[in-house]
């Protein structure tokens, strides 16, 4: 065909890049590619590295996979417009626990085990504000997976230590390597900069099943065409994640990931995640915003200029990384009640509820997330698997079903018991919903 490229990648590529530039070398960038290649081969081939079988659903062996593929493996159209998976950042299992505001709200904001859906945020207040919810000087949103930051830690920790001072200006004369290394020098994920919600500081995901890992496992699985108990082949996304058992099914993200990547599958597609490999931030409306400059509720103004700040990534690719949100400084009040005060991100109104923004959260519900998936047509569908045992609610959360050497599975319940994400164990691991 005319003018297509197919070919084999040459190597994967750091997320975000190039529009992010760490500076890898040649070496570590191809250190960072067979680290994603791993992955893919070992979902691929349904065996440990020593030739063990993978465990699946309902303690049966997985199913080799024949309509995944690692883009360094196998030739595919390497110029195709990538497929956009996209969902909603806000916790969905936070929505449905708690489905009114502001207590949705709160909850979101309270814990950053409870922002599973690959989007977390922390929040600076204004310590002088005696309400009772503090006014919000800022709010900063990251998707990064931990592994990128362990594997630039452990290459490049100059790097690591510039990118958290320069990231946060604010808080940089009082940042030191020692923050994040230990006395062994070896990365601290759960860092005080990085596990907070209340520093607007944070680098990367922290919560347990928001990894790279999770992201390949669940397009992999995603990609085995199930069929229930009377022969009929299963089309819904809750049935079908709840048959194969990836992620959780109450999650926006999964179930979407899942149920995408298994209509191109039943086409007779295969499918595998676009280059670079990364969760990010596809869009971000924020179109019923306007800032309450006399706080009055009355005579609103447009949001100014450089108040939704992207740090990392390139949201003009739907590929944002990290997002600051913070009124720029010199925006001050107008009007009896607010004249002359420094405005902040809580003078901000949400016009389509007339809520000021007093929670993090609520920015969350206008951001949209994505994985982007490409694909080689034109195969056949692999016959259909019957669901292993009886259909149930999907895998808990916290099941690590690629568990490698050494690796650990959930607590008894399937949870992370809120213990924030270990990168140094993630790197142990494979397609971690742990």
């Amino acid at each position: 065909m005319s003018g297509v490229s197919i070919q084999k990648l040459k190597e994967f590529d750091p997320p975000g890049f190039p529009d992010v530039d760490d500076g890898l070398t040649p070496e570590q960038r191809q250190g960072w590619s067979d680290q994603i290649s791993s992955l893919m081969n070992l979902e691929i081939a349904a065996k440990d590295s020593d030739g063990n079988p993978l465990p699946g659903p309902d303690n049966t062996n997985r199913t080799p996979l024949t309509q995944f593929f690692n883009g360094t493996v196998t030739a595919f159209e390497t110029d195709q417009k990538p497929v956009a998976i996209t969902w909603i950042g806000f916790p969905n299992l936070v929505k449905t626990k708690h489905p009114n505001a502001p207590s949705r709200w709160i909850f979101a904001d309270a814990d950053r085990n409870a922002q599973d859906e690959y989007l977390e945020w922390s929040i600076l207040r204004d310590a002088s504000d005696p309400a009772q919810h503090k006014r919000i000087i800022s709010v900063t949103y990251t998707c990064e997976g931990p592994e990128y930051w362990q594997f630039l830690a452990e290459n490049q920790p100059d790097t690591v230590s510039s990118l958290y001072t320069s990231l946060n200006p604010l808080f940089a004369a009082s940042m030191k390597p020692t923050d994040w290394f230990g006395p062994d020098g070896v990365y601290v994920p759960a860092n005080k900069w990085n596990n907070s919600t209340t520093t607007g500081s944070i680098a990367h995901l922290a919560q347990p099943n928001n990894t790279l890992g999770a992201e390949i496992d669940i397009a992999a699985q995603g990609t085995v065409i199930r069929k229930d108990a009377n022969g009929h082949i299963i089309t819904d996304k809750v049935k079908l994640i709840n048959c194969s058992a990836y992620g959780q099914p109450e999650r926006n993200s999964d179930p979407t990931i899942g149920i995408l990547v298994n209509n191109l599958a039943r086409q007779g597609a295969s499918v595998s995640i676009a280059n670079p490999v990364a969760i990010y931030i596809h869009s971000f409306n924020t179109a019923t915003f306007q800032l309450d400059i006399e706080g009055t509720g009355q005579n609103m103004v447009d949001v100014p200029d450089g108040t939704f700040r992207w740090q990392r990534g390139n949201i003009a690719k739907n590929a944002g990384l990290r997002l600051q949100v913070q009124i720029p400084d010199g925006v001050v009040g107008t009007g009896e009640n607010n004249r002359g005060r420094q405005l902040t991100v809580s003078d901000i109104v949400d016009t389509k509820n007339g809520q000021n923004i007093l929670f993090g959260a609520q920015f969350a519900d206008y951001i949209t997330m994505t994985v982007k998936g490409v694909a080689i047509s034109g195969g056949t569908p692999a016959d259909p698997l019957p669901c292993p045992g009886a259909a149930r609610r999907g895998r808990p959360a916290g099941f690590s079903a690629l568990a490698m050497e050494g690796g650990e599975g959930a607590d008894a319940e399937g949870e992370s018991a809120g213990k924030p994400c270990d990168a140094s164990k993630n790197a142990r691991r494979v397609g971690t919903r742990w």
